[in-house]
């Protein structure tokens, strides 16, 4: 059995994972957008506690300005279910400081929020130049930690 990466089903424009070493499923998922299952015998497999969130840069800056109260309580439900959340962001910190034009947040400000949600909620944030690159980074990180748990657990 492969490991799994849940995708949740709310996901309106999903990355593409490496088929031969993920089952790709799609279904709700309670916070974030990527989870990863990794299985413990033939039939039954063990959630990681990491979550991956994605956004676009319109997503972002929509998320940090009306949708923030919402975006609290993810992070909130993330942390009390004792995931690692991290937020992807589809572009640089270059393109994040440069602000979005259909928002009334400032670059700058954005970059101020993220550091301060990094700190208070223990929010990774990581900076992606394209979805591809977005859905390589989570596979590694899925797949080290399969590695890692299949080392201990032998």
């Amino acid at each position: 059995m492969k490991p799994r990466i849940l995708s949740d089903s709310r996901e309106q424009n999903p990355l593409t994972f490496n088929k031969d070493k993920f089952d790709v499923i799609t279904e709700g998922v309670p916070f974030a957008d990527y989870w990863c299952e990794i299985p413990t015998t033939e039939s039954t497999y063990v959630q990681v506690p990491i979550a991956f969130e994605r956004k676009s840069l319109g997503d972002l800056f929509g998320t940090m300005g009306k949708g923030y109260e919402r975006f609290k309580r993810e992070m909130e439900r993330a942390k009390e279910a004792k995931f690692h959340l991290v937020l992807i962001i589809e572009g640089s910190i270059k393109d994040v400081h440069r602000g979005y034009e259909h928002s009334s947040i400032k670059g700058e400000s954005m970059l101020k929020k993220l550091a301060m949600l990094r700190v208070r909620y223990d929010l990774e944030v990581l900076f992606f130049e394209d979805r591809r690159s977005m859905a390589r980074w989570i596979e590694e990180v899925f797949d080290a930690t399969y590695r890692n748990w299949t080392k201990d657990n032998s």
